[in-house]
């Protein structure tokens, strides 16, 4: 386990499991993740403002807290997500059935 406290830097890290890392109290604002699994992640109390996700698995991650202010999420599996205790596969199925209606 590698732990980084206090510390300001910019991060590269590559071909690394990350998985059921804990991210708290961090600003990983404008942050890239390509390629990555944080699959049983926990990220609280973080500022994720224009943070990119391309090709990660967030499978049980839990986000608690978190500044997701444009943040853009595109073809991205939601079965079982939830924001603040909705459903999003089925606010996005209700979504796109008022759309068809229209």
């Amino acid at each position: 386990m590698t732990e980084i406290i206090g510390k300001a830097d910019v991060l590269t890290v590559q071909k690394a499991d990350i998985s059921s890392s804990l991210f708290s109290d961090a600003d990983m604002s404008e942050t890239r993740f390509e390629n990555v699994d944080l699959s049983g992640a926990e990220i609280s109390n973080a500022d994720l403002a224009e943070i990119v996700f391309t090709d990660v698995d967030m499978t049980e991650a839990r986000f608690t807290n978190a500044n997701l202010t444009d943040a853009v999420f595109e073809n991205v599996k939601v079965e079982g997500m939830t924001i603040n205790g909705i459903d999003i596969a089925a606010l996005l199925a209700a979504h796109a059935a008022a759309k068809s209606k229209a």
